[in-house]
């Protein structure tokens, strides 16, 4: 009996790959030729994809693996999920020939990942792009992009640094194969624990977080070193007459990321990161609270979190149409007393995946998702999902 209901699974799993489908590449819509005879192309880019996924152990979150939200206590029970909520559409403009050689674009992207578990669309992506300088939101500087897998799920291995920031960016060439990117990103990054008991306590939004990177390769193979400075503003009073007071914290991290191509068929990438009073940019934690959280010996004063992170991913490509991918990651949240018990100290992530590639812009597979998360009361759960899609650029 046992058997046959494994058999069936499977067939279920096999069944999903036709008919559910990611739909990016770029398609150009009109070239517009304006007073100034400059030429500008419009165009559509984006991707459609259904995914078809299957639980075995209460996860909040349904779209996208993320063990953050693994329910502790360990609760087994199989639930199924159909989502279209990664599809991806986004509109750009830019110029085509310039006399001073310096472009000027725009592009604005959405998502389907609605609020409240609808698919209504979701503003991702909007800046405006001149020479050097990058105004708008996208991914964070303190970042890495191009590490992003040739996997399904919407969300990367969970360790990876990977969030969008509005930002003011400066990027320049400082050698042949060298680059380094500055901005200035959205003050209210920051995502802080309050006392419960608090007398009106607020965050505050007063310095723009700052970072650095420095990138050193070519299209293919590259190394990567980032810096992240995070101020953490908040506004406080220990008893019902005193005036309020703007406490400041910094925030800081440490980034390392790279990728290698051993062959055309096998492709390592690391990533790992470091610091103190972060955590908000790392894709599991992003908003929730773990920057900074109060110390009751301390008066309540908030402190930083520390948050140690480090990824492996590995690419290999079987054949021209077939391809998997393979990574492990790992976050740890640090060991001090003060933190409610309820927290998540660690959680690790595990994917593994097999892609048929029957077209340049298609994909279809099979992908699972492993992940272990413990709190600080020592409390821990785990939960795998499969995850049965298809993909199509446009």
């Amino acid at each position: 009996m046992k058997k046959k209901a494994h058999g069936s699974l499977i067939a279920l799993l096999l069944s999903a790959l036709l008919p559910y489908s990611k739909v990016s590449a770029q398609i150009t819509l009109t070239t517009i030729k304006s007073e100034d005879q400059n030429e500008w192309d419009l165009y559509v880019q984006g991707f459609i994809q259904t995914d078809v996924m299957f639980n075995f152990q209460e996860i909040k979150v349904k779209d996208g693996f993320i063990a953050h939200s693994i329910e502790i206590p360990q609760h087994n029970a199989i639930s199924s999920h159909f989502s279209i909520k990664q599809s991806q559409i986004g509109i750009g403009i830019q110029q085509k020939n310039t006399k001073n050689g310096q472009p000027l674009s725009a592009y604005v992207e959405i998502d389907f990942y609605g609020p409240n578990g609808t698919t209504a669309p979701r503003f991702r992506q909007g800046y405006v792009q001149w020479n050097k300088w990058l105004l708008g939101q996208t991914w964070s500087n303190f970042s890495d992009l191009d590490i992003f897998p040739n996997i399904f799920d919407f969300v990367p291995p969970n360790a990876l640094i990977f969030t969008r920031r509005i930002q003011l960016r400066y990027t320049t060439p400082v050698s042949q194969k060298g680059s380094l990117s500055l901005s200035l990103e959205d003050p209210n990054i920051p995502s802080i624990t309050l006392p419960a008991d608090s007398l009106n306590w607020k965050k505050r939004a007063i310095i723009p977080t700052i970072t650095a990177l420095y990138r050193y390769g070519d299209e293919k193979n590259y190394l990567k070193a980032g810096a992240i400075l995070s101020p953490i503003s908040y506004e406080m009073k220990q008893l019902p007459e005193d005036p309020y007071q703007t406490k400041t914290l910094w925030g800081w991290g440490a980034m390392i990321s790279g990728k290698l191509h051993l062959n055309k068929a096998n492709i390592i990438s690391l990533q790992s990161s470091f610091g103190k009073g972060f955590s908000t940019n790392n894709s599991n934690l992003n908003e929730e609270k773990y920057d900074a959280v109060p110390d009751p010996s301390h008066g309540n004063l908030l402190k930083t979190l520390r948050m140690f992170n480090i990824v492996g991913i590995y690419e290999h490509w079987w054949n021209a149409k077939w391809s998997s991918v393979a990574f492990a990651s790992h976050s740890n949240m640090g060991e001090e007393r003060f933190i409610p018990e309820n927290m998540t100290k660690s959680f690790q992530n595990l994917g593994l995946n097999i892609v048929f590639h029957p077209y340049k812009k298609v994909r279809m597979g099979i992908e699972t998702n492993y992940g272990r998360r413990e709190n600080f009361g020592n409390q821990s759960a785990y939960a795998w999902r499969i995850q049965a899609s298809t993909s199509v650029k446009f």
